[in-house]
């Protein structure tokens, strides 16, 4: 992560502090362009500078303090806590295992853990993207890289430059990170610089080079540092993150000066709390992912009841009307204690909003404006039918693995949200589609009439169906190693009172199914 480059005329360079040692450790576009790389002593950068064409426009050099970067990266984690609420810093000297520099230390990286987050924004690669054109609309330079491990992250996003994609965002598929390793450098794996010239002059420039060699003789020659850096790289070293604190909630309450039990003026009160709280994040610039709603009540014992309604959002926000009707529906669905002491609104899971530039024309491209306004529009749904109903009567399909139509999905809460890439296209072209709109959880045995192979008639609720149209069949069996070996001839069929059927036939024993209805 970089400020991006200023039009000041001087070369920068960023080197350490202390004496005749200095070496750089980032540059400006300009000087590496003149032939400067990080990790050259500044004596010899002066000296490459000084017989490049750009020697007239001088050099300023510039001593790092980690200190001070630490502590604006700090800064830079209100931003990152609109992607995740876990956002963590490089950690340094990580258990104490690093005998000589670690590039992980330095300052220049935010480990975000998106786990779950992806959904929130059409998947990871469209998360990826919206963490680039924050940070670009805030005048920053950043390579972000989606992996299965903080250590595989890192390497990825810092060997972008050298795999010819220096500033796009790179999302590796899940499980892939073995696979995409090997093409990388060896200078992604953040070793030792020593031992970075001793692979040079060996040759080993690859990853896949590196892992090639015997791990016993890579550790006698480089030694157990080398090792468990390779290994970090490449996700088989499990790390444990420290998560930056999130900012404190905002919190909202009210005393009654005697028991209250009157819904409508409690319901009027809770109004003015949630109003509060967006009046408080409006002051800070702050939107929120969660309202919670608790209410003290009195008891026959001399202590008080609390009790506690959660609204979850899917997307953060601190629109009043929006809050409020969540809250209210919420309201509608319990019932409030008897004898209320006391109400609390707090606002939690606070980031900052995303600055996003809107579109005059929807080009209909991957990114377009329509794509984004049907992904909020989903939000908004999926929030107002869990606070309305609840989250654990609030479902969604999932595909399975599997050619059993009865086993393609299956039923899952929405509480882990929604992906755009979960929407699956219909058919394409004239005529029936190939699957049934509604699929009975069990087949329904029938009696059929055939000829040729094909159902010709077949009884459905006490009445004869007859088939005056039939596609198929179409196989569909599983492996014969499964623990239930399915082998079936499906067919479409269309009767004489124009409804459309998908039936099958058992091939086992010739038996016939209803499995779905067309409309």
């Amino acid at each position: 992560m970089s400020r991006q480059k200023s039009d000041r005329r001087s070369l920068v360079v960023t080197t350490n502090a202390g004496g005749g040692g200095e070496r750089v450790l980032a540059c400006c576009d300009k000087a590496h362009s003149g032939g400067v790389n990080p990790g050259v002593s500044l004596a010899e950068a002066r000296a490459v500078l000084s017989r490049a064409e750009c020697q007239q426009e001088g050099l300023e050099v510039v001593v790092a303090d980690e200190d001070a970067d630490r502590r604006l990266l700090a800064d830079e984690a209100r931003w990152a806590w609109r992607f995740t609420p876990q956002v963590s810093l490089p950690l340094v000297a990580a258990r104490g295992r690093s005998r000589g520099r670690d590039p992980r230390e330095c300052p220049t990286s935010l480990l975000l853990n998106v786990t779950g987050c992806g959904h929130l924004f059409g998947g990871e690669r469209r998360l990826a993207l919206a963490m680039k054109e924050e940070w670009l609309e805030r005048g920053g330079q950043v390579r972000v890289a989606v992996a299965g491990s903080p250590g595989t992250a890192w390497a990825i996003a810092h060997a972008a430059q050298w795999v010819g994609l220096p500033w796009d965002p790179l999302v590796v598929p899940p499980g892939s990170d073995s696979a995409w390793m090997p093409r990388l450098p060896v200078r992604a794996l953040a070793l030792e610089p020593g031992v970075l010239r001793t692979l040079g002059e060996l040759n080993v420039l690859k990853v896949e080079q590196l892992l090639a060699l015997p791990v016993a003789e890579v550790k006698r020659r480089f030694g157990a540092e080398t090792v468990w850096r390779v290994d970090r790289a490449m996700g088989q070293w499990e790390e444990i993150l420290e998560y930056l604190p999130m900012p404190s909630p905002v919190v909202a309450s009210r005393e009654m000066e005697c028991p209250v039990n009157c819904g409508e003026w409690l319901e009027e009160i809770l109004r003015e709390l949630v109003q509060e709280v967006v009046g408080e994040l409006g002051r800070r610039g702050e939107l929120l992912r969660q309202v919670e709603c608790r209410i003290r009540s009195e008891t026959p014992g001399s202590e008080s009841e609390w009790t506690e309604w959660v609204v979850g959002l899917v997307e953060p926000s601190c629109e009043l009307g929006h809050l409020w009707n969540l809250v209210r529906l919420q309201v509608e669905r319990r019932q409030w204690p008897a004898r209320v002491l006391g109400l609390e609104v707090v606002g939690k899971g606070l980031v900052s909003p995303v600055c996003s530039q809107q579109r005059l024309f929807d080009a209909g491209g991957e990114d377009s404006g329509g794509a984004e306004q049907l992904q909020r529009g989903l939000g908004r749904l999926v929030e107002t039918l869990t606070s309305r109903l609840g989250k654990e009567r609030v479902s969604r399909a999932r595909l399975c693995e599997g050619v059993v139509p009865e086993k393609s999905a299956v039923l899952e809460p929405m509480d882990e949200g929604f992906s755009q890439e979960a929407v699956v296209e219909g058919p394409s072209g004239i005529g029936p589609a190939r699957r049934p709109l509604r699929l009975f959880e069990r087949a329904i045995a029938v009696m059929t009439v055939v000829a040729g192979g094909s159902p010709v008639r077949f009884f459905w609720k006490g009445r004869g169906c007859r088939v005056i149209r039939c596609w198929g069949p179409e196989r569909i069996e599983t492996d014969w190693w499964t623990d239930r070996a399915v082998t079936r001839d499906y067919y479409r069929v269309e009767t004489d009172t124009g409804e459309w059927y998908w039936l099958f036939r058992q091939r086992q024993d010739d038996e016939w199914f209803v499995h779905g209805v067309f409309g």
